[in-house]
C-alpha cells in the first residue's frame, strides 16, 4: 500500500500499530497503578504525556535502527537485538526528558519497567509474525509466469525469504525447448486454467517474468484473474517492491519513458526544499559545538586546512564544489589522480579516522544543502573523473543525477561503502529506487535510519 506516497506492506503497517499500542498501554499501565492511586481520573493531558509520547519516542527509535525492514521482519532472532537496541537508546532519551523537568509523570524506574513489560510481547509477537500471511488482507504471494531468466533473477533476490511471498513458478509454455532456470521443485504442475492454479495457490498477484511475451501471454485467463481482485505486474515492478531496488538486468529502458512515478510535483519539490532548509539550518545549530572542537583537533592533529573541497557531480550533471571536514593528509592524491577509498587507507589521520567512522566528516555538507546545491536526502555525489568511467560501464548510471545529490540516501541506508565499480552498480539500484519512489516519508525514514548507520559505523572506512 501507498503511505504519503511511499510503499509499506500491509503487514508492516499492522506491526507498527500494534507494537505502538503495547509500549502505549504499558506506559499507561505503570503510570495508573504505580505512579497514580487507584481510581484517579486520567486527563488527555496526562494520557498524552504518560503514554503517547514516550511510546512515540520509542516507535521512532525503532524505526531508526531498520527493526521494520524486510529482513528484519524476516526473523525474530535477527530483529530481537535491533529492538533491545532501540529500547535502550529510547530509554536514554526518556530518561533525558525526565531528567531535564520537561515530563514530570514516569520516573526513570517506571519506565524502565514499562519497557521491560513491553519487550518480550513485542517479541513474541515477531515470533509469530509469519502466520500473519495466512490472514488475506495481511498476504503478500505470488505466483511467477515463467520459467527463464527473468523468472531466475525473481528466484535470486527472493530464494531466502521465509514469509512466503514466492507461491512458485508456471511454465506458460511447457512444449517449448530448454529446461527451466528455476528449481524445478518450486514450478507447479498446470492442469486447468491460470485462475484455477491461483486459486489454489493462494495468491493475490500474478508476475510477468516472461524472456519474450510475444505471443506468449494468456492474455484471457489474466484479465479473469485480475477480475478476481488479484493484481499483474511485470518482474520489474515486483523485484523493485519487494527488495527495495532496481533490478537493472530485468529492465528495460520503457520503463523509465512510461512510469509515471519518476516525475515530481511543485508541491512534493516545496516540501522537500522546505525539510532540507529545516534539517540543514538544525543540524549545525545543534552540533556547532561538536564542529568547533573537531576543527580544533583537525588542526591539531596534521597540517593543512580545517575543510576539504572537492568537485562532484550535482544535479544534472552540473558540477560543484563539495565542503567536508579534512580526514586524509594534505598530499592525500598529490599526484592529481582520483582514488577510491580503501578500508584501512593509509591517507587517513588519526582525527580523519574517527571523522569517517562516526561520518562526522560529512556534516559541512549541510552548507551545500543550504545553497541548494545538494538536499538532505539522496544519490551520493561522485566525482567527475568516477562519474565519466562510470557511466560508460554501467547502464544508466546518468539517471542518478535527475535529483539532487544527498548527504545521505536510501544506498547508504541499504548498502555498504562503496569502492569499486560493481559497489556502485549495486547502489545505482537502490539510488534508481529512491528517485522512482522519493516522498517526504521516504526521506524522513532515510534520515531516521542513518542514526543506526552512525551509531554502528556500517561501511565507513
Amino acid at each position: 500500500m501507498r503511505l504519503f506516497g511511499h510503499y509499506v506492506r500491509r503487514m508492516t503497517v499492522f506491526l507498527c500499530f500494534l507494537e505502538g499500542m503495547i509500549f502505549g498501554m504499558a506506559f499507561l499501565a505503570v503510570s495508573r497503578f504505580v505512579a497514580q492511586p487507584a481510581g484517579s481520573p486520567l486527563s488527555l493531558e496526562t494520557f498524552l504525556e504518560v503514554a503517547v509520547a514516550p511510546a512515540g519516542l520509542l516507535f521512532l527509535t525503532t524505526v531508526a535502527f531498520g527493526a521494520y525492514n524486510i529482513d528484519m521482519l524476516q526473523s525474530a532472532r535477527t530483529a530481537t537485538p535491533r529492538l533491545i537496541a532501540a529500547a535502550v537508546l529510547g530509554g536514554a532519551a526518556l530518561v533525558f526528558v525526565i531528567a531535564t523537568g520537561i515530563s514530570s509523570q514516569l520516573s526513570p524506574v517506571q519506565m524502565i519497567m514499562a519497557e521491560a513489560a513491553a519487550l518480550p510481547l513485542i517479541v513474541l509477537g515477531r515470533m509469530s509474525l509469519r502466520r500473519l500471511t495466512v490472514v488475506p488482507v495481511f498476504r503478500s504471494r505470488a505466483l511467477v509466469l515463467g520459467t527463464g531468466r527473468r523468472a531466475q533473477r525473481v528466484w535470486e533476490a527472493l530464494s531466502g525469504d521465509r514469509l512466503g511471498r514466492l507461491a512458485g513458478f508456471v511454465d506458460v509454455n511447457p512444449d517449448s525447448a530448454g529446461h527451466p532456470l528455476v528449481p524445478t521443485a518450486r514450478v507447479l504442475p498446470r492442469q486447468g486454467s491460470l485462475v484455477a492454479l491461483a486459486r489454489a495457490s493462494n495468491v493475490d498477484q500474478l508476475v510477468i517474468a516472461l524472456d519474450d511475451q510475444r505471443g506468449a501471454l494468456p492474455m484471457d485467463e489474466l484479465l479473469e484473474c485480475r477480475m478476481q481482485g488479484m493484481t499483474v505486474r511485470n518482474a520489474s515492478a515486483f523485484l523493485e517492491r519487494e527488495t527495495g531496488k532496481v533490478d537493472l538486468e530485468t529492465m528495460r529502458p520503457s520503463w523509465l519513458v512510461f512510469d509515471e512515478d519518476f516525475t515530481s510535483g511543485r508541491t512534493s519539490d516545496f516540501c522537500k526544499r522546505a525539510l532540507d532548509i529545516a534539517a540543514g539550518t538544525g543540524l549545525l545549530v545543534l552540533l556547532a559545538p561538536m564542529l568547533l572542537l573537531t576543527a580544533l583537533l583537525i588542526k591539531l592533529d596534521s597540517p593543512g586546512p580545517v575543510f576539504y573541497r572537492q568537485v562532484r557531480v550535482g544535479l544534472g550533471g552540473r558540477p560543484y564544489e563539495i565542503i567536508k571536514f579534512r580526514s586524509m593528509r594534505n598530499d592525500a592524491e598529490k599526484d592529481g589522480r582520483a582514488i577510491w577509498a580503501q578500508a584501512g587507507d593509509p591517507r587517513v589521520t588519526r582525527v580523519g579516522s574517527i571523522l569517517r567512522k562516526s561520518r562526522i566528516d560529512e556534516i559541512p555538507q549541510a552548507f551545500n544543502v543550504l545553497k541548494g546545491e545538494m538536499s538532505f536526502v539522496g544519490p551520493r555525489p561522485e566525482r567527475p573523473s568516477f562519474v565519466a568511467d562510470l557511466a560508460e560501464e554501467i547502464p544508466y548510471y546518468n539517471e542518478r543525477h535527475r535529483v539532487k545529490p544527498g548527504i545521505t540516501g536510501w544506498a547508504q541506508i541499504n548498502y555498504p561503502y562503496g569502492a569499486s565499480v560493481e559497489d556502485a552498480r549495486q547502489k545505482l539500484r537502490y539510488d534508481l529506487f529512491y528517485i522512482k519512489n522519493k516522498s517526504l516519508l521516504c526521506d524522513l525514514i532515510v534520515m531516521l535510519q542513518t542514526v543506526r548507520i552512525i551509531l554502528f559505523a556500517e561501511g565507513s572506512r
